[in-house]
């Protein structure tokens, strides 16, 4: 079955605009175009377009993707190298939910403070205020 940009829209989620931009990149090397340049997108270009959503998510540059997509259509031969960039984007993944485990609770504390202040009536963030506590918490 063939699915047009439209339907790939909604059985991804990802936007016909995105799916147009990424096309252009050099994203889809395999889809197919009819006489008046449609795309139509099989079974597998959609694995593609969930694949390369999910590097996309994972802040995988484009030219990164493009690259892993042409070692993928060289074959068995380029997996290790696949698997190196996987796994380096792996380790970036790792440091963003680190940095963002300590902005939630840095968020988590500020929701404390304003969740005092409006217990006691004092504004705590105002640095103007004289009930000013700063805007990270003590450690």
């Amino acid at each position: 079955m063939a699915y047009t940009i439209i339907e790939v829209e909604k059985k991804t989620g990802v936007s016909s605009h995105t799916l147009r931009f990424w096309a252009k990149k050099g994203l889809f090397p395999f889809v197919q175009k009819d006489d008046n340049q449609v795309k139509y997108f099989s079974e597998r270009d959609v694995e593609w377009v969930r694949w390369i959503n999910w590097f996309r998510k994972s802040q995988m540059d484009i030219p990164t993707i493009r690259y892993y997509i042409n070692l993928a259509n060289k074959g068995d031969s380029t997996a290790q190298e696949r698997r190196d960039i996987i796994a380096r984007q792996r380790e970036i993944v790792v440091d963003n939910i680190e940095e963002l485990k300590a902005v939630l609770e840095t968020l988590d504390y500020k929701i404390g403070v304003y969740d005092e202040m409006l217990a006691k009536n004092l504004d705590g963030f105002n640095p103007q205020s004289r009930q000013y506590k700063g805007c990270k918490k003590e450690e």
